[in-house]
């Protein structure tokens, strides 16, 4: 357990400087076009001199960059987030507001996805080249290579249809309600993780079964199912978690299209609409999140290696 914790901290001070030089260059590279950004704030109020002045003072837009990046970055150290450009409101508030939805969805949709991908790719590697093979292996194809709106689109049709009474409005404010409007999004993005996790599984999966120790193993009589979960597996699920890590980071970027078809109010379609609206703060927060969830994902990938895998030693 000491180098489990060990190791943990190690990883998680290499995340500081990352995060820092990524805060940096977001900071930066947003400010790069000179856009106006008291302008922004002030919208379509009337615009005076002295009001002006007073957005420029409040939000320290009358400092050096540099030194308005350092009083970005002790706010986001001391829990201030800063403050939306277009409504006035915090940004840590509206922010966490949405993170729930976003997070439910992909957890729900990487939960499902992940189950029914293991399931069809070992299955399918255990029928290679026989009909269950082939079927499971043309779903996957289809359903990596079909847009996600059109498949949204298409599903929003059919429950339109058959389900004439099925609401897709609400209002979150009860765990029915909030998992009744994030299913069906949820089962639409778990098809595209299903149909990638599911090739990986198949492909790991039919290269364990033909390895030596397999083989040595068949002809010693252990039983085929013992051969199969206890020995094939166990070493065949190493790549698919790893896919499976990096699937639920980038898919917390990828709820855009399902946010916006659904009528979703998660990050996705807030990280949307900041960027047009050039409203840095919610831009810079919503950016570094995502990044931060890839390097925890990346973190959990590693530690589960060294837990089902004994052979790999942390360093």
């Amino acid at each position: 357990m000491q180098d489990y914790v060990k190791y943990i901290a190690r990883r998680i001070l290499a995340m500081i400087p990352i995060l820092l030089i990524v805060s940096f260059a977001v900071f930066f590279l947003l400010r790069i076009t000179n856009i106006d950004e008291v302008g922004i704030i002030i919208g379509e109020r009337q615009s005076t001199e002295e009001l002006k002045l007073r957005v420029t003072e409040e939000y320290g837009l009358d400092q050096p960059k540099l030194i308005q990046y350092f009083n970005w970055l002790k706010g986001v150290l001391t829990g201030d987030f800063g403050k939306d450009y277009t409504s006035g409101q915090d940004v840590k508030t509206l922010i966490s507001t949405r993170i729930p939805v976003t997070l439910g969805l992909v957890c729900m949709s990487s939960a499902l996805g992940l189950t029914f991908a293991i399931l069809l790719g070992v299955i399918a590697a255990l029928h290679r080249n026989k009909p269950a093979d082939t079927v499971i292996s043309l779903v996957m194809l289809f359903f990596s290579s079909v847009p996600s709106f059109l498949v949204s689109i298409l599903i929003l049709i059919i429950i339109t249809k058959l389900v004439p009474g099925y609401s897709f409005v609400g209002t979150f404010s009860n765990t029915a309600e909030f998992f009744q409007r994030i299913s069906v999004p949820a089962c639409i993005m778990a098809l595209n993780q299903l149909a990638l996790l599911g090739r990986v599984t198949r492909s790991s999966m039919t290269s364990q079964l033909q390895a030596p120790y397999i083989i040595t193993a068949n002809a010693k009589g252990i039983p085929k199912g013992q051969v199969t979960y206890k020995h094939a597996f166990h070493n065949a699920v190493i790549p698919v978690l790893t896919v499976a890590g990096m699937s639920f980071a980038s898919a917390i970027g990828g709820t855009v299209l399902i946010e916006q078809i659904f009528s979703l109010p998660g990050i996705g379609g807030l990280l949307v609409s900041a960027v047009q609206a050039h409203n840095y703060p919610v831009v810079q927060i919503l950016v570094m999140f995502m990044l931060l969830v890839y390097l925890i994902m990346s973190l959990v990938v590693d530690v589960l290696y060294v837990i089902v895998d004994p052979r790999v030693k942390l360093k």
